[in-house]
């Protein structure tokens, strides 16, 4: 295959991006233009292709031309930089085998800025999306180097001690919980998990404490603490 007839479904975006004669194209273009410029536009591409996408679900049109290949390939070829591209482009490396070039997608958005749009919440969907296949330790991975570069980011912690529990390292988990909870005390959500740590060990006086305290500071709707610190009071019992 040769210039704009390369499939993604079967080319890894580096090779894609230097091969297919429209995205080196664009890549040459936007690289001369101010990042705020190549920011805004691959930021358009890269919604603008996902409406197209569901529009086209609903009402296909006759003319497929537009999407010779997916807006987040193009946003990203646009920006390189741009995290949402990142993870969807890593996500769909994964999904075709390639495993290597989605880790390497997954971990540049580790050694982004800090102050990177939502990005604490796009390296989580990463890890998310590795959990949901089964593959732990490349999240355990992504988080670890995740947390090296931004160590006070609770969140981190909070879903690496999720790993580590999944995996059966509980002391780890537990350790992991609580770096979370010292960074973001009031967070129930870290607090639940912490407390369920605690249960793993079987510190039931310990955990209970925790998941009140989970209890008193989540909203009416959120049952899990609940349900965790009856389910601990349960066991007290036995």
């Amino acid at each position: 295959m040769k210039g704009d007839e390369l499939n993604f479904g079967e080319v890894p975006f580096s090779r894609l991006v230097e091969e297919s004669e429209e995205l080196s194209r664009l890549r040459r273009e936007y690289e001369k233009k101010p990042a705020m410029e190549r920011r805004r536009t691959a930021d358009y591409l890269y919604h603008s292709f996902i409406a197209e996408s569901i529009i086209r679900e609903v009402m296909p049109l006759e003319d497929d031309s537009s999407l010779s290949l997916p807006g987040e390939v193009i946003a990203l070829a646009i920006d390189p930089t741009y995290a949402p591209a990142i993870l969807t482009v890593g996500s769909y490396e994964y999904i075709f085998g390639r495993k290597d070039e989605a880790m390497h997608h997954f971990m540049s958005l580790t050694r982004l800025p800090e102050d990177t749009e939502d990005l604490a919440i796009i390296i989580d969907k990463a890890g998310d999306f590795l959990v949901d296949n089964k593959d732990i330790e490349n999240a355990v991975r992504l988080y670890q180097a995740a947390m090296t570069q931004y160590p006070k980011v609770a969140l981190f912690h909070n879903s690496l001690s999720y790993c580590y529990g999944l995996l059966g390292e509980l002391e780890k988990a537990l350790e992991e919980a609580q770096l979370a909870v010292e960074l973001d005390p009031d967070n129930y959500l870290y607090l639940n998990d912490l407390g369920w740590s605690l249960v793993d060990l079987g510190r039931f006086d310990e955990a209970e404490i925790i998941l009140e305290k989970a209890v008193d500071l989540s909203p009416p709707d959120y049952e899990l603490a609940r349900n965790n610190l009856e389910e601990v009071r349960r066991r007290k019992s036995l």
